[in-house]
């Protein structure tokens, strides 16, 4: 598979990522990377463990959602690669709402054992320069669980506040039987990316 970068590359310990938008035949690597990191055994190797709340059968995603959002003209999938190696190696997804100026960020995900390594800080920054380049947004927006602190800390030492939003986290997003609690809550986040705007309602 040709590597075709879009803006930069990062250098990380000898290692460098490339990144491209992905295609429909990314998708079962695509499901994968995303499934291990968000739950079973292989997530254990990150620093965001989430075996607490989902079990080893619950799946965050699978190909034909991944295929569906690939297709959309609202959605963009950006994926990274090691220069390399060409081993796939993190991914994010991105969904526009000109309506509000706002992209909404998901589906962020970094190979559990390749964590820790400040993948994730370039892939969040190449995911927002991403929307501001070609969408002119003014805010991104994310949503995490609020049983995971970490995670939201993550997310504000980068920038990003939390709204006050909350909601229950949406039953079809996966199995009920694969959630090991019943009171999973969204937390929303929101960073301006363009100072001095003020939000549309």
């Amino acid at each position: 598979m040709s590597m075709t970068n879009i803006t930069d590359t990062i250098s990380i310990d000898s290692d460098s990522l490339v990144y491209r938008v992905a295609t429909t035949s990314d998708c079962h690597s695509l499901a994968a990377l995303i499934n291990n990191s968000y739950g079973g055994e292989l997530s254990r190797q990150g620093w965001v463990d989430r075996t607490h709340l989902f079990s080893a059968e619950g799946r965050r995603t699978n190909e034909n959602t991944l295929f569906n959002m690939i297709n959309s003209d609202t959605h963009v999938f950006l994926v990274f690669f090691g220069e390399d190696d060409q081993t796939l190696k993190g991914c994010i997804s991105l969904e526009h709402k000109p309506e509000v100026k706002t992209a909404y960020i998901g589906m962020f995900a970094v190979r559990p054992d390749l964590q820790s390594r400040g993948y994730g800080k370039f892939i969040l920054s190449a995911a927002e320069n991403y929307a501001m380049n070609n969408w002119n947004v003014q805010y991104i927006e994310l949503s995490v669980i609020t049983h995971i602190p970490e995670l939201i800390s993550y997310y504000k030492r980068r920038g990003y506040t939390d709204t006050g939003q909350r909601q229950p986290y949406p039953a079809h997003a996966i199995p009920p039987e694969a959630t090991l609690r019943d009171d999973l809550e969204l937390c929303f986040l929101s960073k301006c990316l363009k100072k001095n705007e003020e939000k549309p309602i």
